[in-house]
């Protein structure tokens, strides 16, 4: 049965990813990567420039379409602010525990991409922090939240979920709802609106 030019790149990437994690990059070799994929360098060659290309491969899904996901949320109108925003945050966290080993990788490997996977990285990132940033500052201004420095909060948000990818020994015991229920309760205390004693 022939293999679709997307299902091998789907394949690629995968054994890609496993090469990288288990290896670093500069241990990477193309002939092993070529032999677990059961195709000849020159087959795999057609799907990549150079090396490099493998490691935007195993980098490109960390953050999939997570940023649009959350989009979805902010424009939902089922739900009040404050939900919204506990809910993204939710999401985002899950979705970096599921990614936990890409974004390891990305910091470990970061001074091996190409500027322009730079750039699109530093791009998703930053539109995923602005999402927060949007919905934080929001709450701000229609009183739901208290004065923070919407900025920083919604970068501590993107931060948290990089937690168990750099302090991994230091969480790996702690369940994932326990992790997500902890950070995502950190945030939404730290955004209380303070009640005057009466």
């Amino acid at each position: 049965m022939r293999v679709s030019r997307e299902e091998r790149l789907s394949q690629l990437q995968a054994v890609a990813t496993r090469h990288i994690i288990e290896r670093g990059f500069d241990s990477v070799s193309v002939n092993e990567l070529a032999e677990d994929l059961g195709m000849s360098v020159g087959g795999l060659y057609r799907y990549i420039q150079t090396k490099s290309d493998l490691l935007v491969m195993a980098c490109e899904n960390i953050y999939g379409g997570l940023r649009e996901t959350l989009a979805e949320i902010t424009t939902s109108g089922e739900r009040e602010l404050p939900e919204k925003l506990r809910l993204m945050i939710e999401v985002y966290l899950r979705e970096c525990l599921r990614n936990r080993e890409q974004i390891l990788l990305m910091y470990r490997e970061y001074r091996h991409l190409p500027e322009d996977a730079h750039r699109r990285y530093k791009e998703r990132e930053l539109g995923i922090t602005g999402l927060f940033a949007d919905v934080i500052g929001v709450g701000v201004r229609h009183g739901l939240f208290r004065d923070v420095h919407v900025q920083l909060l919604a970068q501590d948000v993107v931060l948290l979920g990089h937690l168990p990818a750099l302090k991994g020994w230091a969480v790996k015991d702690v369940e994932s709802d326990v992790f997500v229920g902890e950070h995502v309760a950190l945030i939404m205390t730290r955004l209380e609106v303070e009640t005057s004693a009466k």
